[in-house]
């Protein structure tokens, strides 16, 4: 933690000039005593405008809050009882190797920037493949690692979005995926070029396809038939599945509306696609395209799944009102006994190849995420990771509680509470409302990380909705607010703005709304439409005007994108666009504003939350703005979230505890 001197009621000052360079806080006279106050001091790469000094000891009480680190499962080895996990280690999320159950992990992986994901080598389990990106900005590149060595060596070039794809027969070349990177959104169009590689002799790599567009995935590699299996996403209800010939390049199409894969037997393709209203699991023959459906005996979407080696066993997590259940199944589709879990919301499963122990990583309100490995022969449920105990954290962290309202079309709109202690904090508490991004996420009643201070120690009453358009309620729901019907999710805002008007232990006259990515679009379109009703509002790398970021967002992005927003090339859709940005009633937002954004973010560019800052503050409301020069979109370098999340909790101290 680095410290500064200030005083402690300074008020905020320009802190980064036009250019970019940051100047030194204001310093005018101590006040009080004559004591300067410590205050935190931001890290070097972070950007601050308009904000306040964060004071020390601010900081310093919720440092506790940061110190959960979550432990994500990511590959079993393909023989030895051994699995890579991913934990923070320092400032970044790094690769650990678990030789057994409650084990010392053993780090395999430093640096500046996070590992984004990894997997073993299928045959013995000789290295280990992972990516990683740079400052946040997407170029993601593969690397092999040596388990022994821990040496690096890195076997794409710099500069384009490398994605590892399905293995050759013998498994020792495997289909990598390169996305083309221009930084301005200007490319022509999209292109996925795919090429074989033998890790172990990268420089030989070969071209098997240049595929137009910008949805595509290689689902399986057929080498002995000349063959790729591709899937062409067009939207998140809508995608195609198709057979390749290389040698004439004559595609072929298999079936319809399908996403996603598992690379479980040279027959079969597990595939997801929406049957009615619901998206439900089935496989799909690879040479006559014929479909066998496996979820059909229950009506709730299915998230993902894992199969065993040869299609033995069968797992699925289904979304059960935004929670998860886990369904398993045996080779001929018929349904296994699942024994009693841990509590919490399960986020992956993964067979060993064995196909008797399935990984589980599981979190709750209580836990940041463990793995579990589940014995399938014997259901006995074994784990394998835990966290050093968490002192200057007030227990236990709170449950969250289901709830439901009506929009203004009489859509049921669900989301989760977390009610802070009315013996600790009796009456009416303020609200936070926290919007997820996508828009085609959802929020799970899992763990809150640092939100539990503002919960525990704050008294803030926290309300995560599935606005229309979220992932996990069937089709109909998620389709619900696309392109024209856009406003519609904003009016299920203030439809909860209604509903916390009616709860006794809710005060409507201090709410405040955030939210990252789509969500900070929300959180922005939500401060034009409801301004009367919001104290303040906090927007996290988030879209302030829809044509701007379809012009300006990366174009392997793009098309996806036009197929939730709209494309704004059509005139009619792009004076829509334009009519519901909230750059285009900037001079409505009079609630005080929080802007963060990463430099590097190919997603939403830092533009947005430019021109958004510099609109809103011509109107004369408050805004704070940070920057950061080495994130991408959204913080994930702990020393920057640590600062961001002390300043946000300073602003929305400062304006949620006010009484009208």
């Amino acid at each position: 933690m680095r410290l500064i001197l200030a005083p402690a009621l300074a008020v905020g000052a320009l802190l980064f000039a036009p250019g970019g360079s940051q100047a030194q806080p204001p310093q005018p006279p101590p006040a009080g005593n004559g004591t300067p106050t410590a205050v935190l001091a931001p890290p070097a790469a972070l950007r601050v405008d308009g904000l306040p000094p964060v004071p020390a000891s601010l900081a310093s009480e919720i440092a506790p809050y940061g110190d959960f680190s979550i432990t994500r499962f990511v590959s079993w080895h393909p023989s030895a009882p051994e699995m890579l996990v991913m934990r923070r280690a320092g400032n970044t999320a790094q690769l650990f190797l678990l030789t057994d159950p409650m084990g010392k992990p053993h780090q395999l992986t430093r640096g500046r920037d996070p590992v984004r994901d990894a997997l073993f080598e299928p045959r013995r389990g000789d290295y280990i493949l992972f990516t990683r990106d740079s400052a946040g900005d997407e170029a993601t590149q593969l690397y092999r690692l040596d388990p022994k060595t821990l040496a690096e060596t890195p076997l794409t070039p710099a500069g384009e979005f490398y994605s590892p794809g399905p293995w050759n027969s013998a498994q020792d070349k495997m289909v990598v995926t390169s996305r083309p990177l221009d930084r301005n959104g200007r490319r022509a169009q999209a292109v996925v070029d795919v090429y074989a590689i033998d890790p172990m002799q990268p420089e030989a790599r070969f071209k098997l396809a240049t595929l137009a567009g910008a949805g595509w995935r290689v689902l399986r590699w057929l080498d002995r038939e000349n063959r790729l299996i591709l899937s062409e996403v067009a939207s998140g209800t809508r995608a195609k599945l198709w057979s390749l010939d290389m040698a004439t390049g004559k595609r072929s199409e298999l079936s319809d509306y399908e996403s996603g894969d598992e690379n479980a037997s040279d027959r079969w393709l597990y595939r997801k696609r929406f049957d009615g209203d619901f998206a439900r699991l089935s496989r799909v023959d690879v040479r006559s395209g014929d479909r066998q459906w496996i979820t059909r005996d229950f009506d709730f979407d299915i998230e993902s799944w894992s199969i065993a080696k040869g299609g033995k066993r069968i797992a699925v997590l289904a979304n059960v009102a935004g929670t998860t259940k886990l369904k398993l199944y045996d080779g001929d589709l018929k349904p296994l006994t699942v024994p009693a879990l841990p509590p919490g919301v399960i986020t992956a499963v993964s067979w060993h190849r064995n196909g008797r122990d399935l990984a589980l990583s599981i979190e709750s309100a209580d836990s940041p995420g463990e793995v579990f490995a589940l014995d399938t022969d014997h259901n006995i449920v074994t784990r394998w990771t835990g966290h050093s105990a968490v002192g200057g954290v007030r227990r236990p962290f709170v449950e969250a509680e289901a709830i439901s309202w009506r929009s203004f079309d009489n859509m049921i709109i669900t989301g989760f509470l977390h009610r802070p202690n009315p013996r600790e904090f009796p009456g009416k508490r303020p609200v936070i409302i926290s919007i997820h991004g996508g828009p085609e996420s959802l929020a799970r009643p899992g763990f809150r990380g640092r939100a539990n201070f503002w919960i525990n120690e704050r008294g803030y009453a926290l309300i995560y909705p599935n606005v229309r358009g979220s992932a996990g309620f069937g089709r109909r729901f998620m389709e619900a607010d696309n392109q024209k019907k856009r406003e519609d999710s904003v009016k299920d805002i203030g439809a909860l703005l209604d509903w916390i008007h009616a709860q006794p232990d809710l005060d409507p006259t201090r709410v405040a709304v955030v939210g990252a990515s789509y969500g900070g679009f929300m959180a922005l379109a939500s401060s034009v439409a409801y301004a009367p009703r919001l104290v303040a509002a906090i927007d996290s790398a988030g879209i302030s005007h829809f044509v701007t970021l379809l012009e300006g967002t990366e174009t392997y992005r793009r098309d996806l994108a036009r197929a939730e927003y709209g494309d704004e090339r059509e005139p009619d859709m792009r004076r829509y666009l334009d009519a519901i940005s909230p750059l285009s009633h900037a001079e409505k937002i009079r609630v005080p504003l929080l802007v963060s954004h990463g430099r590097n973010d190919p997603r939403v560019p830092v533009t947005e939350a430019e021109q958004i800052v510099r609109k809103v503050r011509g109107n004369g409301t408050p805004v704070w703005y940070v920057l950061a020069e080495d994130e991408g979109h959204g913080f994930t370098k702990k020393s920057n979230v640590d600062y961001l999340f002390a300043a946000q909790t300073l602003f929305l101290d400062r304006y949620l505890q006010r009484r009208n």
